[in-house]
């Protein structure tokens, strides 16, 4: 996505302690200046506009990847640092975001840097103060029940490797990284860690769940499907998107030798939707849920906890910085590149709805819950087969993962709305790879679900009728 739409977002404010404007750089001023905004409450820097916002521009190309790399290797403790390279009315412009940081103090080649004054003592106590309270957060609460062997060590591997990516840092195993990145304290797993990467999460943190719901009509009681989602993050966050993505599919054209996609609903801006509603929900609270609903005309996202960002949104209009209630949790999502920097979400959202011809989406708040609808998207699939296949795969299957099963449903909509499609057709309309697909259909054969019908040649896949009755 074109992202000139956070520039004009930021020029329309004014420098702060978390906005800077600067006509150009060294690497070590804008060191400097990270480092004191993850002493503080984070920010941006925004290089190539002077003083009076005027777009300059960049003389010189920066190489973004080494400067990300020098920024991680010298400032310490490990930190998400966001930078891109945006070329805005036709200057090259960059820009420098970061979060506030959980473990302060942060330090640049040895030195702490503070707005208040380099060491003073005041401003020390402050940073020791901040620290405190993060440790205190329930994130980083201690899960004494839990240990390693509870983890999905795979997904920690896959955010060790993005991390790498991101900032040249290589942890010597699974722990050791967990422990640098905050997720490991005095030796206890902390929920956030749970929440993240366990096999089981919600054996320990109860309230983790996720609920999807599919309805025929706007009446409650018209519910054509129901999945709870009782995975970690990363699992969870899979399993919702293919869910979803089979809800609306896309519309493909082919035009000669051009092919051309369309989702048919703003797919970046529910993402962002989602995204924000798992970094941001109050997990501490017996109370708190995450409730995703889809009508046949519009997609609900209900999030037990207001949070600041939102709030600065509905009262005031404008696009509020990020204050987040999960940073550990946020971090990682955004290692594994599921979220954007501070303070893009909600513009982003606009942006992907505007720029693809969807309503805005709304938000509300009642009490602690805010809500989130995305308009005017019309339901696609077949609510009367989509719950009996659902049926068949539970019945059939009552033991694969979440996951698994939404690949299998979607596998059988395609044979049941196109009998005889064949296994390659399948991949054209799921994007599923090949060994993926043999792989469930040699499944769904096995119990009889399915079954090939014709010769090789004009032959195809069949969903068996005396099953389906």
């Amino acid at each position: 996505m074109d992202n000139t739409f956070i520039i004009d977002n930021l020029l329309r404010q004014n420098k702060s302690d978390s906005l800077e404007f600067r006509k150009s750089m060294t690497k070590d001023s804008i060191a400097k200046a990270v480092t004191i905004m993850l002493n503080t409450h984070g920010g941006d820097i925004l290089v190539g506009v002077d003083a009076n916002k005027n777009v300059v521009g960049l003389k010189s190309q920066v190489n973004v990847d080494r400067l990300l790399n020098d920024l991680t290797f010298d400032i310490q403790p490990a930190a998400p640092i966001d930078i891109q390279s945006i070329v805005y009315q036709e200057k090259n412009l960059l820009l420098i975001r970061v979060w506030e940081g959980t473990q302060k103090p942060y330090s640049y080649k040895g030195i702490i840097y503070q707005r208040e004054g380099q060491g003073s003592a005041s401003g020390m106590n402050q940073l020791i103060a901040d620290r405190k309270t993060a440790d205190a957060n329930w994130e980083r609460m201690p899960v004494l029940s839990a240990s390693i062997d509870d983890l999905d060590l795979e997904e920690v591997r896959k955010t060790m490797e993005l991390y790498r990516q991101s900032t040249s840092r290589i942890s010597a195993d699974e722990e050791s990284f967990l422990t640098e990145t905050g997720l490991i304290q005095n030796g206890n797993l902390t929920n956030a860690c749970i929440v993240l990467y366990a096999k089981n999460p919600m054996r320990f943190v109860v309230q983790s769940g996720i609920k999807l719901s599919v309805f025929s009509s706007e009446s409650a009681s018209d519910l054509i499907d129901s999945q709870n989602y009782e995975g970690n993050v990363f699992k969870n966050v899979d399993a919702i998107f293919q869910f979803i993505d089979n809800c609306y599919s896309k519309v493909v054209k082919i035009d000669g030798l051009l092919r051309t996609e369309r989702w048919n609903y703003p797919r970046i801006a529910v993402r962002e939707g989602i995204m924000n509603a798992i970094v941001h929900r109050d997990y501490n609270s017996y109370q708190g849920f995450l409730q995703i609903s889809v009508y046949p005309n519009h997609l609900d996202i209900a999030n037990y906890g207001v949070t600041e960002p939102i709030l600065t949104f509905i009262e005031f209009g404008n696009s509020p910085y990020s204050l987040l209630r999960n940073p550990d949790i946020a971090f990682h999502c955004y290692y594994r590149r599921l979220i954007e920097m501070r303070g893009t979400g909600i513009p982003r959202m606009l942006a992907d709805c505007k720029s693809n011809g969807f309503a805005i989406p709304s938000f509300t708040i009642t009490g602690q819950i805010v809500k989130v609808s995305f308009l005017q998207v019309q339901l696609q699939r077949k609510n009367d087969d989509s719950a009996r296949l659902q049926k068949l795969l539970n019945t059939y299957f009552p033991d694969i993962s979440l996951n698994v099963k939404q690949k299998m449903l979607s596998v059988l909509k395609e044979i049941e709305t196109q009998p005889g499609i064949k296994s390659n057709e399948i991949g054209n309309a799921t994007g599923m790879p090949k060994k993926s697909i043999d792989r469930y259909l040699a499944e769904l054969k096995r119990v009889g679900v399915i079954s090939y019908k014709g010769s090789r040649k004009s032959g195809g896949l069949y969903i068996d009728e005396q099953i389906m009755k």
